[in-house]
């Protein structure tokens, strides 16, 4: 099935009108592979209802920073369709300041410390692929979302 299949069944289903339906494009979690899988399955779990991006790879990749009511099209790792989020809120806060309960809609640690290892390893990563610095005082954008709409 297509996005644009996709994006219409889910329409009907939910008796959207085209005019009045916001979409964004499509998301795919991680890259490939297992990790891919295991956010998305976060996802139609409703277990992951946040997003976490490092505020310098919006700006580098000259990207805009989404906002509240933006709804996307949510991909599995072989960019086959399977959801449809919506953007509920964004928050840009400084990373040592992302409170657990924030931290928690990330829906994979079980505490502060360990989500901040982790996220810390993958915004290095970024910062090494995108050419800046990571630093515990970087602004992140925080996406809180929810999920719409999932084939079944």
């Amino acid at each position: 099935m297509t996005v644009l299949q996709f994006w219409n069944e889910y329409l009907a289903k939910t008796g959207q009108k085209p005019q009045d339906a916001v979409y964004n494009g499509e998301l795919c979690f991680e890259d490939s592979g297992w990790t891919g899988q295991s956010q998305l399955n976060l996802v139609l779990g409703e277990k992951k209802t946040a997003i976490f991006t490092p505020f310098p790879s919006f700006e580098i990749n000259r990207e805009k920073l989404p906002v509240a009511g933006e709804v996307y099209v949510v991909e599995d790792t072989q960019e086959n369709p399977c959801a449809v989020i919506r953007v509920k809120d964004v928050k840009i806060i400084p990373f040592s300041q992302i409170s657990w309960e924030l931290a928690q809609q990330d829906g994979e640690d079980e505490n502060l410390e360990a989500w901040q290892e982790k996220e810390r390893d993958f915004f290095e990563e970024e910062a090494d692929l995108c050419g800046f610095d990571f630093d515990e005082e970087m602004p992140v954008v925080c996406e809180i979302f929810e999920l719409v709409y999932k084939k079944i």
